[in-house]
């Protein structure tokens, strides 16, 4: 069942490894969910990329050298503030998920997702939603869980008087 009720949005793909872009443009192009304008390997190509005209939907990775996908997105939403972008990586982790999201990204989703999920971020992000893959909020509350130390009730060293 397609999920697509949007115009199909011009994308930029920005990861730094070319075999994850040239799957995912085949797989949005084959989908038909979009139509790939421009690639980057890293932040710093990404931000050049920006004078093209205006992309839809960004999708970025975050570890990359030169310019992360933290400082890209960043720059990119200072220069592009209504920029929509969904953030596709590897890591789940809580701070890299508040960060970017405090940055404005509109989606976040892990590389280990399938195509029904990229297909429903793509959708909801671009029906002004935002969409958030189901496996973050998990990994969130199981890290901050397990780093966060047991409060214990420390037990008064004088005794507290009964009157």
């Amino acid at each position: 069942m397609r999920l697509t009720t949007f115009k199909k949005p011009t994308i930029i793909l920005v990861d730094d490894h070319l075999i994850f872009r040239q799957g995912l443009k085949s797989l949005i192009t084959i989908e038909n969910l979009g139509k790939v304008i421009g690639e980057a390997s890293d932040g710093k190509e990404f931000i050049k990329l920006l004078s093209l005209p205006d992309p839809d939907l960004v999708i970025m990775d975050i570890d990359m050298p030169h310019m992360n996908g933290m400082e890209a997105t960043q720059k990119a939403l200072e220069l592009k503030p209504d920029l929509k972008i969904i953030v596709f990586s590897m890591f789940g982790d809580e701070e890299y998920f508040l960060k970017m999201t405090e940055l404005g990204v509109k989606g976040f989703i892990l590389k280990s997702s399938g195509i029904n999920e990229v297909e429903k971020a793509i959708s909801d992000v671009m029906n002004g939603e935002k969409y958030f893959s189901n496996t973050l909020p998990k990994n969130t509350i199981n890290k901050l869980n397990l780093n966060k130390p047991q409060e214990t009730i420390e037990k008064p060293k004088t005794p507290i008087p009964w009157w």
